[in-house]
């Protein structure tokens, strides 16, 4: 989210640092922020900052915002104004009506058979990456993580294959916009970005119904089936744009943070015991849903009382806002055991915890649970088994961590990858995604771009 037009919450945040101690320039608070949350959590799980914003940081009391009605944003309707005083650009700053309608348009083309039927591109792209980069080191943010998950998201949206190039660059730039750190980013790159990404949604849009309400082509992604409404009728740009542009930023940065800190906790786990449960078919899942509690990519899911409230014992006034901290919910001590250890069979035997392991919050709760949930999972699951074959072994180098307020993640994670697989790809995906780059790198990269 772009600092100028986020100020509220970024003051907020700001806020939160000072009353935890935190220095957030600190490496090694960005290495692991989660652990000073652990102290609030303790004395109590709503906290009132200096403004009046309130930090939640219990897992009881983070769910309860997320569920409940009383807290949300106060805008009906794209570009209405919200109770934090900013536009709302997507339906994720909406609440009913605008949210269902705009979030049923999009939710029916997130359908389990749909999903699935991903699973072998994301094979695919999986295998040729570790089959371009073996037998070297390098770095399995830029060389993995990022290419995959644009590709994937590209194959979602429906980007053509000769449009790639172009579209992964920008839209690299575009999603580092959106959360912007306080240090200064190249501001008219991401604002000349940002223009070139909205003209490719609208002349795709325009050059869809131009073609008329024909049969689409199997290959056709959600961009193409979200250019007309249920009943044929042309779709509202401003509409298409957003919709696409908040499932890119949505789809990207996280799917890139939970790749890459998966890999890195496996890597960490001694005698590969990691990798095993990774390559295991009934236990990856496991490992999937450990790292999305231990390292939840998404930080904040922030909202306002929509009208007066009360919050674990606090009230609540219309329009305060309020902070669920989705780390801190899911490292809640009260209940996760050892809630900063990685420990995947957590989710196999919850019985011999003590305790029925609780679900975590990292894909959020209620009416905004992330739409693209099963996809991340897959496309976690998918890219696992083909790297447990062969997993990466993360160097004795330091690792860089975003500074972005809202998602957080791996920016770079040194690897040796290991020599060639036996396995060759399977054949291209079935929208023909191979056909614009090299056999072996079906995916562009940022320096292989183009304008």
């Amino acid at each position: 989210m772009a600092a100028h037009a986020d100020e509220p919450i970024r003051l907020a945040v700001g806020e939160l640092a000072r009353f935890l101690g935190a220095d957030v320039d600190d490496p090694a608070f960005l290495a692991d922020p989660h652990r000073c949350l652990t102290p609030g959590i303790r004395e109590k799980s709503v906290h009132r900052l200096p403004g009046g914003a309130l930090a939640v940081l219990g897992y009881t009391a983070c769910a309860e915002v997320l569920r409940d009605t009383r807290f949300g944003h106060g805008a009906r309707e794209l570009y209405e104004t919200t109770l934090l005083g900013l536009p709302a650009r997507s339906f994720l700053q909406l609440d009913a009506p605008g949210h269902t309608r705009l979030r049923g348009q999009v939710a029916r083309h997130f359908t389990a058979r749909r999903v699935r039927a991903l699973a072998e591109n994301v094979g695919y792209y999986s295998t040729a990456l570790v089959r371009e980069h073996a037998g070297r080191p390098g770095d399995f943010v830029a060389d993995f993580a990022e290419p995959l998950a644009m590709s994937v998201i590209s194959d979602v949206l429906g980007v053509p294959p000769e449009d790639r190039p172009a579209f992964h660059r920008d839209a690299r730039l575009v999603v580092r916009g959106l959360d912007q750190p306080a240090r200064a980013m190249d501001e008219r790159a991401v604002a000349q970005a940002r223009f070139r990404f909205v003209r490719f949604f609208r002349r795709r849009a325009q050059a869809r119904r131009q073609a008329g309400t024909r049969r689409r082509a199997p290959r056709d992604g959600l961009l193409d089936a979200l250019s007309h409404g249920p009943d044929g009728s042309p779709a509202d740009i401003r509409e298409l744009v957003t919709t696409c542009s908040l499932l890119l930023s949505a789809g990207y940065d996280t799917t890139v943070s939970l790749l890459s800190h998966a890999v890195a906790e496996l890597g960490g786990a001694p005698s590969g015991q990691g990798w095993a449960l990774a390559r295991d078919p009934q236990t990856v899942g496991a490992v999937v849903e450990e790292v999305l509690r231990l390292h939840s990519p998404v930080q904040i899911a922030p909202r306002a009382a929509v009208r007066d409230a009360a919050l674990d014992g606090l009230p609540v006034a219309r329009g305060t806002i309020v902070l669920p901290l989705l780390p801190a919910a899911n490292r809640d001590p009260d209940i996760f055991d050892s809630p900063h250890t990685f420990r995947p069979r957590r989710y196999l035997t919850p019985a011999a915890q003590g305790r029925s392991t609780a679900r975590h919050l990292a894909f959020g709760a209620g009416a905004h649970f992330c739409l693209g949930a099963a996809l991340a999972r897959l496309t976690a699951h998918s890219a696992l088994a083909v790297l447990a074959a062969c997993p990466p072994r993360p160097r004795d180098a330091p690792r860089t961590y975003s500074e972005g307020v809202v998602v957080r993640g791996l920016r770079s994670l040194p690897v040796t990858w290991p020599h060639r697989p036996a396995e060759r790809p399977p054949h291209p995906p079935a929208d023909g995604a191979a056909a614009y780059a090299e056999p072996s790198c079906p995916i562009p990269h940022a320096q292989r771009s183009v304008t």
